[in-house]
This record gives structure tokens, sequence and C-alpha cells, in this order.
């Protein structure tokens, strides 16, 4: 039986969940199974609007919307990040909460923890942003030597720090820290919706992107593989800092194989899930120790996966079946693969055991119930 635990948690974030529907998901399980075991929830995030989905009884939305039009340079950004998280965080003192849970991935959360140090104060960490930096670039080298430092000072104003995958828990242990595993899954009725997806009915083998169109996917590596295999359809599906450059290009090389669609409903990824064969995704190699949660999407939409990327998504894919994974920014690799692909999909392929490994480990309310129960022994 699980002990008395606080009457009241704030879920803090300096994104918005109207612009990152990564955040959302991460939190919302939190949010929802907070609030059935009874508990009231604080939400803050950068949102104009607040959400309405929750009994105000339980649920509060304080907002604190940023600034429009951030810097693009490097630096200009993290020091605006900076004082933007110091004023959001200063904002919180004298709020009569139990708990504050600051969720990253914008490291500046953490960098600032001691404004709340009076407070009990829990860490979600969905990514490890500072370790992103390149090495290569001599700026962000120098950047990320300073964020170790800080980020190691603030790491003891926590009581408890929650993780989403092996590498991250790694990453702790190595500071001789105890981490959580929440895996950054899917969410039980994103499981129902994935799991009933229809079969492709039409021909034309298609190949699909669907996420964020940044620079950490750099999707530059699928405009090149649609250029090497014509009579392959691909989709670019979402939004993001690359959508327009990657258009341009897409135009300059002629290539009528491919086709954009910005942001859509989820209705509308289920049906690009549909009928596509191929599931495409891609990060960096300084990402090695990320695991997109798209994948897990893909895993659970019963179609075959190409990954391009680092060491924690293929340990992690290595238990799933009929997946590739490949180097990052790697053409040649990708154009393989797809071929590849195309002859193993032409055989009716099982995924029933993919299926259950998600229903098993990754479904993330179940998660969430885990770390609550934990967080009730603090």
């Amino acid at each position: 039986m699980m002990k008395s635990l606080p009457n009241v948690y704030c879920f803090v974030t300096n994104l918005a969940f109207s612009e990152e529907p990564t955040v959302k998901n991460r939190l919302m399980p939190y949010i929802t199974k907070a609030i059935e075991q009874g508990f009231k929830v604080i939400l803050v995030t950068a949102d104009s609007t607040p959400l309405d989905e929750f009994d105000s009884n339980f649920f509060s939305h304080i907002l604190q919307p940023s600034q429009p039009n951030r810097p693009r340079s490097f630096f200009k950004r993290a020091i605006f990040e900076w004082f933007e998280a110091r004023k959001i965080l200063k904002s919180l003192i004298d709020l009569d909460v139990d708990i504050v849970v600051l969720t990253i991935p914008s490291m500046f959360l953490l960098f600032n923890a001691s404004i709340l140090k009076r407070k009990k104060l829990y860490l979600d960490v969905r990514d490890l942003t500072w370790e992103y930096l390149q090495n290569s670039k001599p700026n962000q080298l120098v950047a990320k030597s300073l964020f170790r430092m800080i980020a190691n000072t603030s790491f003891k104003f926590f009581s408890s720090i929650v993780v989403t995958n092996e590498a991250e828990v790694e990453y702790f242990k190595r500071k001789k820290i105890n981490a959580l595993l929440y895996f950054n899954g899917i969410s039980s009725e994103q499981f129902r919706d994935l799991s009933t997806i229809p079969k492709k009915q039409h021909k034309e083998f298609t190949v699909s992107y669907v996420g964020k169109v940044g620079i950490a996917q750099n999707l530059e590596t699928l405009v090149s593989a649609a250029e090497a295999i014509k009579d392959v359809k691909f989709n670019i599906v979402g939004y993001g800092s690359e959508y327009n450059r990657l258009q341009d290009l897409v135009l300059s090389k002629k290539l009528n194989n491919v086709t954009f669609y910005g942001n859509v409903k989820w209705k509308e990824v289920l049906r690009f899930y549909q009928e596509s064969d191929v599931l495409y995704a891609q990060l960096q190699e300084n990402f090695s120790v990320a695991m997109p949660s798209k994948l897990y999407q893909y895993l659970n939409a019963s179609r075959f996966v190409i990954y391009g990327g680092g060491s924690q998504a293929q340990k992690t894919l290595s238990n799933f079946e009929n997946n590739i994974v490949i180097p990052p920014d790697n053409v040649r690799k990708l154009v393989d693969a797809i071929k590849q692909s195309r002859k193993v999909c032409s055989q009716e392929l099982n995924f029933e055991d993919n299926l259950k490994i998600i229903k098993h480990n990754y479904i993330r309310e179940n998660n969430v119930y885990k770390v609550l129960q934990e967080w009730s022994k603090i």
C-alpha cells in the first residue's frame, strides 16, 4: 500500500505544450496519474492559453508565455533562456506546493534550480541536452565543459531524478546518483490507436518520416536518398526550423517523389502510418544517448523501421523485430537499407512480438505510476 503522498505537485517547463508536443506527451501522464490518485497538480508552461482537460478542483495552469523572436545565435539564445528560466523559477518561490518537478530538455531550469532549494525538488530528464553539443565546434565545446560543471553542481538540489533510457541511467550511475527510469514511450490511448492500424492498401512503396524537422534530424539525408531511388514515394510529415530549407532543396533537385505535409493532427498521423511501408527516423551522431519517442510509435504501428542513429536507440531496437539501424547522415547506407526493406516488406511480416514488448514495457501511464510509487518513499 502506498504511503501518504504530498498534496500538491507542481510540474514546470519553460516550453509551450502548443509548440512542443513531446513535452506535453511527457508530462500529461504525470498529471493524469497524480490526479487519479487524489492529488492536486499545478502546471507551469510557456503557453498563452490554459489546458481545460482536467477538473479545476484538482488542476491549475500557470501561464508564463515566452517572448517571441528568440535569438538564433548560440550564445545569445543561451543567455536569453538562462534569464527566462530564472524568471519562471523566481515566480514560484512563494507558491504553496509540496513538490516541484522540473522537466528538461531545457538545461537552464536545471542550472537555476538553487532558486527553489528550500522546496523539495525532483528532476525529470527527457534529454541531456548539454551532452549533445558538438566537440568539433570550439564554441560548443567550451559551452559543454561549462554546462557540465554547472549541471554537476545543480544535481545536489534534487531529492529524485527520473530519466528516459538506460544510457541516462548509466550517466547518473557514473556520478554515483541513483536515477529512476520512466521510458519515454507512448500513452495507453496511442497504443490502442496504433495497434489497430489497418494494413496498407495501395501498392506504391512508401517511406515516411513523421516528427520534428530540425537540425538534429538532418533530413537532407532522406532527400538525397529520394534522389537516388526515384520509384519510391517519400513523405515528410511535421514542421521545424529546417522545413523551408528542405522544401527549397527538393524544388532545386526537381524531385517529384518527395512530399511535405507540415504539422498534422493525430488522426492524420495515423493515416500516414497506415499508408507507409517503412517509417524512418534519424538523429545525428552527437545525440547517441537519445532514444527518440517517435520510434515507439513507429514500432507500435506495425511498420518496418529504419533508424539512422547512435548506441542507445540501436540497443533498444535490437529487442524488436523488423527494423534496420544504420549510421546517421550516411546516404549510401540509407539507400541500401530502403532497398533491403523493400524486399523484406514484399513478404508477410509478423509484428505481434513488438506489440507485446511495447505493451509490457513502454506504456507511459504504467511507468509514471511506478515513479509515483517510488516518490512516495522519499
